[in-house]
């Protein structure tokens, strides 16, 4: 302190040590000089200078708020976009699906040989799913899904993957489904007991009628009637060799007689009489034409129409026991012109369905008739199985041409005979056996 002041400088030799009270004064009166003024600025008030400072207090308080807030809404638009950025991830990888059991109902087809992916293609296509991954996901573990076989099923559209696999694995999904049993005709037939038999007419109108959201829009058997008598053979995709002898038929209603193959079919719902008529007989004929018919009814002397007249007779007569043999009993008597006397032929032209005929009943003059008419009916009287065809085929060897029943139920024993005489025997048994009375 003493240096800085200059108290005790000495600036020559003849320096005395004592205090000079010039120098002192002048000491302080740089230090005074060199001090910060610590006044307040001329003119401004004590009270001002303290509002001034507290407005620099507040612009610095508001400047600290919003660098605070634009920092957190920095965090917050970098956080939403981290959060933006996995929803888009997650989204563009995820499986599109719907929600629900689904809205209107519609039609998809199973189509023969199509794998879980083919299926699932078919819904996604349609709009029953939402994606074809999403149905193979939820239907990969279902064993029901595995045993969807060819047809139409029902189900909804814009359905949740889920839904649709139990709608399509449902007992009643499939629609359209129509399955001929050999044995039976085109028409109805009564019983003995009175009790009606669905005909292949009644039951393709009954298999093509699928009430979609409530609303029905089916056909009924008069017009499907229509098309089986007025519908040229050609349109109506039936097997060429039968076109000319379906254009003798005495009977239009019987004309496509014997025409329809038993077995499993599909119709499309919503097909028009024609169109559904066209769908079975298109199948049939694929079948007819699956089989060796034409060169094995050469071999046995026939023309495919007549064999299948003939497997029609044997598929009414006989039972899988008897088959081969009633048609030998058949070709024996058509070889000598001996009339065929067919219980069965009386009993198509009645349109009935028993055991046997009355006399009266035999006395009907219908072109059908054959204990009054020679040779082949003009038709088949049903449509033949696999069994009665395979024996118009290959017919058993033998001499005999008279056949009974002798035992009741569906496999009973017959009886065959070469002469008239043993016959009555066989007739005799079949009496006593209860298996008809008349």
């Amino acid at each position: 302190m003493s240096d800085q002041l200059g108290l005790f400088d000495r600036h020559g030799e003849d320096d005395t040590g004592e205090l000079d009270l010039d120098d002192l004064r002048a000491a302080l009166t740089r230090t005074a000089a060199a001090a910060p003024t610590q006044r307040r600025p001329p003119g401004v008030p004590r009270r001002e200078q303290r509002a001034a400072r507290l407005a620099a207090a507040r612009r610095r308080k508001r400047r600290t708020r919003q660098t605070v807030l634009a920092v957190v809404v920095l965090l917050l638009l970098i956080a939403g976009g981290v959060v933006a950025f996995k929803w888009w991830r997650t989204d563009s990888t995820a499986i599109p699906d719907f929600q629900g059991t689904g809205t209107t109902e519609t039609v998809v087809r199973v189509s023969g040989g199509d794998s879980l992916t083919d299926i699932a293609d078919t819904l996604a296509t349609d709009n029953v799913v939402a994606s074809s991954k999403a149905f193979v996901a939820a239907a990969s573990n279902n064993a029901d899904v595995a045993k969807i076989k060819t047809g139409f099923y029902k189900v909804r559209l814009h359905a949740s993957a889920a839904a649709a696999v139990t709608a399509l694995t449902a007992s009643t999904a499939r629609v359209g489904e129509l399955r001929l049993i050999p044995g039976q005709q085109l028409a109805d037939v009564t019983a003995k007991n009175g009790k009606v038999t669905d005909g292949y007419i009644s039951q393709i109108t009954k298999a093509a009628c699928v009430p979609l959201n409530g609303v029905s829009n089916c056909f009924d058997a008069a017009a499907l009637w229509q098309v089986e008598q007025t519908a040229d053979p050609k349109d109506l995709r039936v097997v060429s060799w039968a076109w000319n002898a379906i254009a003798k038929a005495p009977d239009p209603k019987k004309r496509l007689e014997g025409m329809l193959v038993p077995g499993d079919y599909d119709i499309q719902p919503g097909s028009t009489p024609l169109e559904a008529l066209q769908q079975v007989m298109q199948a049939s004929a694929a079948n007819w034409n699956a089989t060796d018919i034409v060169a094995d009814a050469a071999a046995v002397s026939r023309s495919p129409y007549d064999v299948a007249i003939v497997a029609s007779l044997i598929e009414r007569e006989g039972n899988s026991t008897s088959m081969t043999k009633v048609a030998r009993v058949t070709y024996n008597r058509l070889a000598i012109s001996m009339r065929l006397q067919f219980d069965s032929t009386v009993d198509y032209a009645l349109g009935k369905s028993q055991v046997s005929t009355t006399s009266a009943e035999r006395e009907n003059p219908s072109p059908y008739n054959t204990y009054l008419r020679a040779g082949l009916p003009p038709t088949p009287i049903t449509s033949p199985g696999p069994a009665a065809l395979d024996a118009a085929l290959n017919p058993d060897d033998g001499n005999w041409l008279f056949f009974v029943k002798i035992a009741q139920g569906q496999n009973g024993a017959f009886c065959f005979s070469q002469t008239f005489a043993q016959h009555t025997k066989c007739v005799a048994q079949a009496r006593a056996a209860g298996v008809f009375g008349g």
